[in-house]
């Protein structure tokens, strides 16, 4: 009985060893490694979804820095422009589900001109900026 026991025991700890020994080594965690080639996406890229980024309208992990909102307008103006000749239509707007700028479309278009351009669209942006941080530039002004 006691030689079935030791050889029982020196099984039970060397069989994990082994199916260790087997299995092969864990990928190393991104940014680690060697680096990509130039031109290769990063490791974390995944294609684009139909809002020009992976996931859909709810997914932020698109942004990668500063830049990265001003690529993806640019990607989706550029998808919405079926025409490509730098004017957004309102019925371009609305097929390609661009709805900031669909609700917008009027503000957004100060000329009256019936089309706004990516310019139009950055414009508009930067005085909702400025408007929201003027609002809250009153609300602190009002806590003195």
């Amino acid at each position: 009985m006691r030689p079935f026991a030791v050889t029982a025991l020196l099984a039970t700890l060397a069989l994990p060893g082994l199916a260790l020994a087997q299995s092969a080594p864990p990928a190393p965690p991104p940014g680690m490694g060697p680096p990509p080639p130039p031109g290769a996406p990063p490791p974390y890229a995944q294609p684009p979804g139909p809002w020009g980024h992976p996931g859909g309208p709810g997914d932020h992990r698109w942004r990668h820095g500063p830049d990265a909102g001003m690529e993806r307008l640019k990607a989706m103006f550029a998808a919405a422009n079926t025409t490509h000749d730098g004017h957004l239509t309102f019925p371009q707007a609305q097929a390609s589900g661009m709805k900031p700028i669909i609700d917008h479309f009027a503000e957004i278009d100060t000329k009256n001109r019936g089309y706004i351009t990516l310019n139009d669209i950055m414009a508009w942006r930067l005085n909702r900026m400025a408007q929201k941080l003027e609002q809250r530039a009153a609300a602190l002004r009002a806590q003195d």
